[in-house]
């Protein structure tokens, strides 16, 4: 590993991320504070498209090769790193997003990057076959719109980068596999020089350019991961992102909202109205997933994953309950909307 690359990243993504702050209203890249904000003041936004290319170029210098060999996925992460940043200055709609989403899933499609396989389940294999594609799409368009959620704090989404990527790379290093080392070691130097700037009080986020690339990052990595791991460890290594979609998703629907309904009642939110501290409740969150890592990398390939799966399950159900007597207790209102929760679990 070349580390004057490394060094290079995060120099670029330090003096990137001043020149953003600089000129980020000449740009139209200022996120005005909402009902769901965490910040009173405007703050700029798009640091993604400063550590994202860093990252990319750092890498490209030190592993020509590599990167070279995986040029359509660097051309899929591209593609999404455009689509966030146009989200980032014009609120693109949702639908143009999973469009984007779909795109560079073809991309990887082309490279033969699938999920088909995953795993045996009851003492059954369950393979995809045909729908192997759509499934990959499913897979990969979910987890990067978690990670898009789960960036509604300072520091917490590229903390939670920063511990799953660290989580790859240690793979890729005990399984000799440098793409995947080299590629997450990058992006962790670029999240890093990123987030001394995105720390509470955070003066500077790194919007859709950097959440929804960073997602993509992880789901792409997670597909080659499962040479080495069986795809139940997946769920794991992306646990909170996850988990904090799932439920949401089922508390929008049973509460007589569409699952994509924006709200301020995501785990985060009311974790941080329960020790009313961002620090503390990035810190309670990052330990929360780091668990979850070394659970995920502990399953071995080849096992029936019967009982890593219902495991997955009875948190999910455990975080859902836990979510509903927060809300609760704290009285939050979830919704901006006139309408009003069809269900009593938020009322």
């Amino acid at each position: 590993m070349d580390f004057w690359a490394l060094f290079l990243t995060l120099g670029l993504t330090l003096v990137g991320i001043r020149l953003l702050q600089r000129f980020a209203s000449r740009f139209h890249l200022i996120d005005e504070p909402n009902y769901r904000s965490m910040h009173a003041e405007p703050v700029p936004r798009g640091g993604g498209i400063v550590f994202v290319p860093a990252a990319l170029l750092g890498f490209a210098l030190a592993s020509p090769g590599l990167f070279a060999s995986h040029l359509p996925e660097m051309a899929a992460l591209g593609v999404i790193l455009g689509i966030g940043l146009l989200d980032d200055r014009h609120e693109a709609p949702p639908k143009m997003k999973f469009l984007v989403i779909a795109l560079a899933t073809l991309i990887l499609w082309e490279e033969g990057l699938l999920i088909d396989h995953v795993g045996r389940y009851f003492g059954f294999e369950l393979r995809f076959g045909w729908m192997a594609l759509p499934f990959t799409f499913f897979a990969l368009a979910g987890f990067t719109n978690a990670f898009n959620l789960i960036d509604g704090i300072d520091g917490l989404a590229a903390t939670l980068a920063l511990l799953i990527l660290g989580g790859i790379a240690w793979l890729g290093w005990k399984a000799g596999d440098a793409y995947l080392l080299g590629l997450s070691l990058f992006f962790m130097a670029g999240v890093v020089g990123f987030l001394l700037f995105n720390w509470h009080p955070a003066s500077i986020f790194m919007g859709d350019s950097g959440s929804l690339t960073l997602g993509f990052l992880i789901g792409m990595l997670s597909i080659h991961a499962l040479s080495y791991l069986p795809s139940v460890s997946v769920l794991y290594l992306g646990a909170i992102p996850i988990l904090d979609t799932l439920v949401a998703m089922i508390r929008r629907k049973r509460a007589g909202y569409s699952a994509m309904e924006p709200d301020r009642c995501h785990f985060h939110h009311l974790l941080l109205g329960r020790v009313k501290s961002v620090p503390k409740t990035v810190a309670v969150l990052a330990l929360l997933q780091g668990g979850f890592i070394i659970l995920g990398l502990s399953w071995r390939k080849g096992e029936d994953q019967t009982l890593a799966l219902l495991l997955f399950l009875l948190m999910l159900l455990g975080v859902y309950r836990l979510v509903q007597l927060m809300i609760r207790a704290q009285g939050v209102e979830c919704y901006s909307g006139e309408k009003k929760p069809s269900s009593k679990e938020e009322r």
